[in-house]
């Protein structure tokens, strides 16, 4: 019995390990790259507008969008950026803001 428990102890362990390597990974495997840039140290993706928002307390930049190496304070200014408004017509856009689908993502049927 000792063995046997040893065994699925293991097996669903492994199982559990596994499963939950798949939970993030392929939806964060779609976004961009997270800015290097050295006047924020944290940063956040922000799904609605496809850009990453500075998340460091201690950056005089915190709050701001960045987009394209620049950091925009406020979101009216970032939708007024040419480059952003390419962006946000391309599908580039689409891709980095809808969730991606696979393990986690449910499943849908339709069909009669």
């Amino acid at each position: 019995m000792t063995k046997t428990k040893k065994v699925l102890t293991s097996v669903s362990a492994t199982i559990f390990a596994i499963g939950m390597t798949g939970c993030g990974s392929e939806e964060e495997s779609t976004l961009p790259p997270e800015p290097t840039d050295d006047r924020c140290n944290e940063y956040e993706w922000n799904n609605e507008e496809g850009v990453y928002q500075c998340d460091d307390d201690s950056s005089s930049y915190h709050g701001n969008y960045f987009y394209g190496g620049f950091f925009f304070a406020t979101l009216s200014s970032l939708k007024k950026d040419s480059s952003y408004k390419n962006y946000r017509n391309s599908p580039t856009f689409e891709s980095n803001t809808k969730p991606s689908k696979g393990f986690g993502s449910g499943s849908s049927y339709t069909g009669g």
